[in-house]
């Protein structure tokens, strides 16, 4: 397979997209609003996602099914995350190493 030397690959983890689940709402937390929604991983686009894309589970949110609701269908991924003044990367990457140390624990 050739490879560019940017690219990375596809990480694919039920256990931890079922373990992001187990979060409290990303957005909801922020708001400081009740969580009236179970919670969904939602996969971060990039900048440049065209069409559909394989999904990275490495790179999830946890988002109550109101919010995953409104950035899939009202607004986008861009716009969501701009109106909110919200950056998800750090939050992605912070769920990602928590886990993997949650992991270290028990192995």
């Amino acid at each position: 397979m050739n490879q560019n030397r940017n690219t990375r690959p596809i990480v694919k983890d039920r256990k931890y997209l079922e373990w992001v689940c187990n979060k409290e709402c990303y957005v909801c937390e922020l708001l400081n609003v009740p969580q009236k929604m179970p919670t969904q991983a939602h996969h971060l686009q990039g900048k440049y996602r065209i069409g559909a894309m394989i999904k990275d589970d490495s790179t999830v949110v946890p988002l109550c099914y109101t919010h995953h609701h409104e950035l899939t269908f009202m607004f986008g991924e861009r716009k969501f995350w701009e109106k909110l003044k919200i950056d998800p990367w750090d939050k992605s990457k912070n769920l990602r190493r928590e886990y993997e140390q949650s992991k270290e624990v028990w192995y």
